[in-house]
């Protein structure tokens, strides 16, 4: 039975038995080994303490079965590591923290005369030939007894490795360059890759660019068209206009009006009948006036009656007039300069 003040008091049974197993696995490998070992600092206690040729202590090997975080695991190697003391973590679970710190994960034997078994934590690089970037290439974890893990921990044949994953374990020295000539392989394969792609960018931006110049030239060639056609509308207009004073040349004089007005007469006119309106020749019928005619046709619903007589627009002694057809001599309205006719009707006015 033990005391009370044994270090091994509060250790289960398992524990216990993993920690011999370990004691007698690195004894086997011809190095002295020592249960619950700590430094003068007391920072560390190790439950089995391999001391190297020079009896040095240079590995701790931890029965770790209890619960631990990842980051405790972190720092208690951290503390083994500023000693010179390297550790592997030995668990009989998966636990959280044995992708972080070099570990072995174990299997006790499932009967008597059986050995422990290492179930996870020592691993090869198999890349199949021929050995290119498409062959298939993995580390994957082997199984063997934990006599030879511990032997070879010991006498280095193995030593720790972490993937690009963070992921650390034990391998061979000679599988390390064979993932590294993968990693090359892999690496310009994916820059190539990368190359091609970014030339397809590159060309589909050219290409964007291209197309968007295109738009811009083609809605460019589109304004100057529209700017020519409206340039030529007014060029025509102002044409049209002066053709038209130049024919009304004559009623000017007679009325006594200045053609550069007579423009905004005309507006007025046209504003207030709602009609485009287009002026006829001289009417001595009836004084030398012009003829008013609509250009636009009148809705049924709002034209006069057929007997309705369509009254003349008639410019005399500065003044304009509407008279009725049938009685020329007779005023209906007029105004200083202006008086449009009723809304309704089409045709000659």
């Amino acid at each position: 039975m033990r005391p009370d003040d044994c270090a091994l008091a509060n250790e289960s049974p398992e524990h216990h038995l993993l920690k011999l197993e370990l004691a007698t696995a690195a004894r086997a490998a011809g190095f002295r080994a020592e249960l619950e070992v700590g430094n003068e600092a007391r920072t560390w206690r190790a439950d089995v303490l391999v001391f190297d040729r020079e009896d040095r202590p240079f590995m701790a090997l931890e029965a770790q079965l209890s619960p631990m975080t990842p980051r405790d695991a972190q720092m208690r190697t951290d503390r083994y590591a500023a000693d010179g003391v390297a550790v592997c973590w030995i668990s009989m679970e998966k636990r959280p923290w044995e992708r972080g710190v070099p570990s072995l994960r174990v299997a006790p034997p499932r009967n008597r005369g059986d050995a422990w078994t290492v179930r996870h934590g020592m691993a090869r690089y198999t890349w199949a030939a021929p050995r290119t970037v498409k062959t298939k290439a993995a580390w994957t974890h082997i199984s063997c007894s934990l006599d030879e893990a511990v032997r070879w921990i010991l006498q280095g044949r193995v030593h720790t490795h972490t993937g690009p994953d963070g992921t650390v374990w034990w391998t061979a020295r000679s599988y390390v360059p064979l993932a590294i000539a993968r990693a090359r392989l892999e690496a310009g394969a994916e820059a190539v890759l990368q190359a091609a792609a970014a030339e397809q960018r590159r060309r589909a931006a050219q290409e964007q660019a291209a197309a968007t110049a295109r738009a811009r030239l083609a809605a460019e060639q589109r304004r100057l068209a529209a700017e020519d056609r409206r340039l030529a509308m007014l060029e025509e207009a102002h044409e049209e206009q002066q053709a038209e004073q130049e024919r009304l040349t004559d009623f000017f004089e007679h009325a006594g009006i200045k053609a550069g007005l007579w423009p905004v007469f005309m507006q007025l006119v046209r504003s207030a009948a709602g009609k485009d309106v287009v002026c006829g020749n001289q009417s001595p019928a009836h004084g030398n006036g012009l003829l008013r005619r609509s250009g636009r046709p009148v809705p049924l619903s709002v034209r006069r009656p057929a007997r309705a007589q369509r009254p003349y627009l008639v410019v005399t002694e500065r003044r304009v007039v509407w008279v009725a057809r049938r009685h020329p001599g007779r005023v209906k309205s007029s105004c200083s300069w202006c008086r449009p006719g009723p809304a309704g009707g089409t045709g000659q006015r």
